[in-house]
């Protein structure tokens, strides 16, 4: 039933495309481990960038990407890190905070992944911002 009403189609097949760039790579044991993945991602990056950037990219989201980046955001309690020496190490462990019982995936390997299907799935220029306002060693994460 919920496949007959358009806009749950939607989301959900904009949502699967992002999943199957993911697994594309070989790195994922399955769409749930890439989904677990692109969450914590989000999540960990989302409380990087501060509200405004926060929302101009959970606006260019799937809706149900959306729900899921912002779920338990509390944007008066940001950890607002630009122009900080919060490095790769920390926000790692911010990931795997998000991660629950996935403790076998590499994150070195997966976590890059998540964050280039993430910024090539929006707007070149919002996605620019983004990376800028993070540490240098949070930007090589990004190269391809």
């Amino acid at each position: 039933m919920l496949n007959e009403i358009r806009a749950l189609k939607k989301t959900n097949d904009h949502t699967i495309i992002f999943l199957k760039k993911m697994m594309n790579t070989g790195e994922f044991r399955s769409p749930d481990h890439a989904f677990v993945v692109l969450r914590a991602t989000m999540k960990a990056l989302r409380d990087r960038i501060g509200p405004g950037e926060a929302f101009h990219l959970g606006g260019q989201l799937p809706a149900l990407l959306r729900g899921y980046f912002f779920e338990g955001y509390d944007m008066t309690n940001v950890k607002k890190v630009q122009g900080t020496s919060r490095g790769v190490n920390q926000f790692m462990g911010e990931v795997k905070d998000y991660i629950d019982q996935y403790d076998f995936m590499d994150l070195e390997k997966v976590v890059p992944i998540a964050l280039n299907v993430l910024l090539q799935s929006i707007d070149q220029g919002e996605a620019d911002q983004i990376v800028n306002q993070l540490p240098t060693e949070i930007q090589n994460l990004f190269a391809p």
